[in-house]
């Protein structure tokens, strides 16, 4: 009786399963990575006391949900938040900076997290559609001075702020923490370091699968790319050096050679992933408060003499 299958038919399928196998756990990653997980809101503005409106944005991929402080300084700053996440991560330090300078703020929840519309997340490509529709917003309600307009990043916050500030020139100044330098860079970093598979090539094949999911070119989410197109308007770069997920000091470190002047680096030892805040509330109002003192809230100020200030927190780079 003859066997049913020879040595290399049986070789053959063994590969073509491992095959299969390998695009549906990438299909599967790819779907996980696109798809956002709403958390409640760990802080509102009346847990300490900040009174603040609850506002409804219209945006392309649905209507977003914020909440709008008014500024007494002139200065209004649209703060975006990381992945997974709502605006409450931004609550407690817009209230210390509207405390220290008067800062206004417009928080709000990207599409597919909090109580924004929408399930999907892709990296900063449709995330800035949610930042024009906030540009958008305050433009219309015709009490917010649009020559005074800053915008704060955490990690996908982080990501989107470059690109968005890259496309629209009212942007005035640009914070970003844990901001990802380059999209496949980093996925390649954390799924290493999470599944402790190699990322070759697995991330390719998981990125080849989101950017059909999404219809959207994932690969081209690259900031340390676009970052110096920003220049001369200023960004201060906080990199956090016990970061598990953007990968800490390079992310940080490329991102400031990339930007133009002027440009700050703060490199905070202790902090863990957007957490520079939590190690140091006050460090973390005073450098971002001087920054934003000394470019937005002092138009006055020229970008040569701007540009002398360059300043990466004592590391040399």
């Amino acid at each position: 009786m003859s066997p049913l299958f020879t040595v290399a038919e049986w070789t053959l399928l063994g590969v073509l399963l491992l095959l299969a196998g390998l695009l549906l756990f990438t299909y599967q990653m790819a779907r996980r990575l696109l798809r956002p997980e709403r958390r409640a809101m760990a802080i509102t503005p009346e847990d300490i006391g900040l009174r603040m409106s609850v506002v409804w944005i219209p945006s392309p991929r649905g209507t977003l949900a914020g909440w709008y402080l008014p500024s007494r300084n002139g200065c209004t700053l649209i703060c975006c938040h990381g992945i997974n996440d709502n605006s409450g991560q931004w609550v407690a330090p817009v209230a210390k900076l509207h405390a220290r300078g008067g800062y206004g703020a417009l928080l709000f929840d990207f599409s597919g997290h909090g109580q924004s519309e929408g399930n999907q997340v892709t990296y900063g490509i449709r995330e800035r559609q949610d930042v024009t529709a906030a540009i958008e917003y305050l433009r219309q309600r015709g009490d917010v001075n649009m020559e005074r307009l800053a915008i704060l990043g955490n990690s996908l916050g982080a990501i989107t702020a470059v690109m968005a500030a890259a496309e629209h020139p009212e942007l005035g100044a640009v914070v970003l923490e844990s901001g990802f330098s380059d999209l496949h860079h980093d996925i390649a970093k954390i799924f290493a370091r999470y599944t402790g598979l190699p990322a070759f090539p697995f991330v390719r094949l998981v990125i080849f699968w989101g950017q059909r999911i999404a219809r959207v070119r994932l690969s081209e989410v690259r900031p340390a790319r676009i970052i110096g197109s920003i220049a001369p308007r200023p960004v201060l770069i906080i990199s956090d050096l016990r970061d598990a997920l953007a990968d800490e000091p390079y992310d940080g470190e490329y991102l400031y050679r990339a930007a133009g002047s002027p440009k700050e680096l703060w490199q905070v030892a202790e902090a863990t992933h957007v957490n520079a805040f939590g190690v140091d509330p006050a460090a973390w109002s005073d450098r971002v408060g001087n920054f934003l003192d000394t470019y937005l809230a002092a138009p006055s100020t020229s970008t040569a003499s701007a540009a002398s200030l360059d300043r990466s927190g004592g590391q040399p780079l």
